[in-house]
């Protein structure tokens, strides 16, 4: 899923892989990138405070399991100085099944979120596994902007950055989007809408982009009978 993205060419940032040591800061930024996400306030409800709670307990438990084991990647200003500005958190093919967070941070997100946000989110995720492609693909877990640099290019530096990761492993990608306004951004960089749901309420699209070499080759598409597996298509 993706937080608001912005609409600019990128001036140059310091992209880096992150670490353990940046995790409070990620876990920050993500819990306020989402806060106001349809599919967000869909699971969790009102208060904003409530669901911005809820959030850094889930990113925290979530990014403990991620570090060091899927991508995971920052943009600072360009000397690589000062806060965090983007994260981005995206899995390999061969890295789809990651190990349970520790019995310590299941307990804390449980007692953070709550035995009903738990099963919302359990549902949401459930539903949402059960759309993605068959077909072995990179697939972007999240793309968060810090809210003062959303439209400053810095979201658009750190998925070209990503993809071009993607592209030389010539593997497909996936991810799913619950704003409207993502749509076009995404667009841009190649990805197309293969799906339109109803999560717990909330619209998410579902977005793939097809491997250079399936694009040369006119072989996988995103509207025809070669389209990934992955769920009934609505678009």
């Amino acid at each position: 899923m993706s937080a608001a993205a912005d609409q600019n060419d990128a001036p140059c940032y310091a992209l880096a892989d992150l670490s353990d040591r940046d995790r409070n800061e990620a876990v920050e930024l993500v819990a306020q990138a989402f806060v106001d996400n349809p599919l967000n306030q869909a699971v969790i409800g009102a208060p904003r405070e409530r669901r911005l709670l809820c959030n850094r307990a889930g990113s925290q438990a979530s990014l403990e399991v991620a570090l060091g084991r899927v991508e995971v990647r920052g943009a600072r200003c360009a000397d690589g100085s000062g806060p965090l500005l983007a994260v981005l958190v995206a899995q390999p093919p061969d890295r789809r099944c990651l190990p349970m967070p520790s019995w310590r941070s299941q307990f804390r997100c449980l007692a953070a979120q709550g035995w009903r946000v738990a099963q919302r989110w359990n549902q949401a995720n459930f539903e949402l596994e059960g759309w993605r492609p068959r077909e072995g693909h990179w697939y972007l877990d999240l793309l968060g902007v810090t809210s003062d640099w959303q439209g400053r290019g810095v979201g658009s530096a750190l998925l070209a950055d990503w993809l071009a990761r993607v592209d030389a492993d010539a593997a497909p990608s996936y991810l799913e989007t619950d704003r409207a306004e993502n749509l076009r951004f995404y667009q841009r960089a190649g990805f197309s809408v293969v799906g339109e749901e109803s999560v717990l309420g909330a619209r998410v699209w579902r977005m793939w982009r097809a491997s250079p070499a399936s694009a040369v080759q006119g072989g996988t598409t995103t509207d025809g009978a070669s389209r990934p597996q992955g769920g009934t298509d609505v678009s």
